[in-house]
């Protein structure tokens, strides 16, 4: 659990006896290159130390041949060693002079590969921009992030807007009417509110242009987050959309393949379990609320922008309205 690992090779001399351990550092291991860890010489199972320097020392046992087993530790001098391997040479000899195969004992010590863990950049503080703050963190020379250019010479002063409603349930914001702005070039979005006479509120900038995230999923806001009957918090405040003006829907249905809802076709596929009730065969229509009902007791549930949709292509002229 804690500590290094280090490597030794050892080496024992059968014609006196003797024992020489060598450390084995990897490369860039960060230690002296002291090669050298025991010199040659008789190593003791048991070494005591003499109180008197100069008094003879009792012989105590020594290591021999046969004490060296793959899968078994030594004692060097207070520190534990464990043998995990020898070479062919070694391995050769103890089968044929002492019938023990050390193959049997080996030892894997392949260590795990090591994994950094990948740190996280710091929440956004809400000074400036996000982009400028995650460069701070990988650049020691900060540079501004890249534009989209191609994008911003083509919707360079497009702007989707939708109205909404404030849904806080307070009876003091119920009149109240803003106005979401959703910038293409640059996928920043504005709120801005509309003068509401007696409303107790003044119109103007409700929040100023920048990119803000989606509380929902946890993403900056993206045109296909913003329909007709949608509801999106901004500025901590839960906003229904009702409407969208013509030039919006028109740029919706001119994608469908980014926006299904302004799709008709596709709008028209889901209503298709409909197609045999009866009040979906009157030459006079439904009403948008009447096929709403119809569609989720199918099992199809339309949001208000599909409704939209269905009406803008298929609608049947009926009184003042259309």
């Amino acid at each position: 659990p804690y500590g290094a690992r280090i490597y030794f090779i050892i080496h024992y001399f059968l014609a006196d006896n003797t024992v020489e351990i060598n450390e084995a550092h990897c490369r860039n291991s960060g230690r002296d290159s002291y090669p050298m860890f025991m010199k040659r010489g008789p190593l003791s199972k048991k070494n005591q130390v003499l109180a008197v320097p100069g008094l003879l020392a009792a012989e105590g046992q020594i290591y021999y041949p046969h004490d060296f087993r793959v899968g078994q530790s030594i004692n060097v001098w207070g520190r534990k060693l464990v043998i995990y391997d020898c070479d062919d040479a070694t391995q050769k000899f103890y089968k044929q002079y002492m019938d023990i195969d050390q193959r049997e004992g080996c030892l894997d010590v392949s260590e795990k590969p090591v994994t950094h863990l990948k740190l996280t950049p710091p929440p956004h503080n809400g000074v400036g921009r996000e982009e400028d703050s995650l460069i701070n963190c990988s650049m020691i020379q900060p540079k501004p992030p890249k534009v989209d250019l191609e994008k911003l010479m083509l919707y360079t002063g497009e702007i989707m807007r939708f109205e909404c409603e404030m849904v806080n349930g307070e009876p003091e914001d119920e009149m109240r009417r803003l106005v979401i702005a959703y910038y293409l070039a640059d996928d920043e979005v504005a709120v801005f509110e509309e003068p509401v006479r007696n409303s107790g509120h003044m119109g103007g900038r409700f929040s100023e242009k920048r990119r803000i995230k989606n509380p929902a999923t946890g993403e900056y806001f993206k045109l296909s987050d913003l329909f007709v009957g949608q509801t999106v918090v901004i500025a901590a405040q839960p906003l229904r959309i009702t409407r969208a003006d013509e030039h919006c829907l028109q740029y919706l249905e001119a994608h469908p393949e980014e926006f299904p809802y302004a799709s008709p076709v596709a709008c028209a596929r889901r209503i298709l379990p409909l197609a045999s009730e009866p009040e979906m065969q009157d030459e006079k229509g439904v009403e948008p609320d009447r096929l709403k009902d119809l569609a989720a007791a199918a099992g199809v549930y339309l949001v208000d922008h599909e409704v939209v949709t269905l009406l803008r292509h298929f609608g049947v002229a009926g009184g003042d309205n259309q």
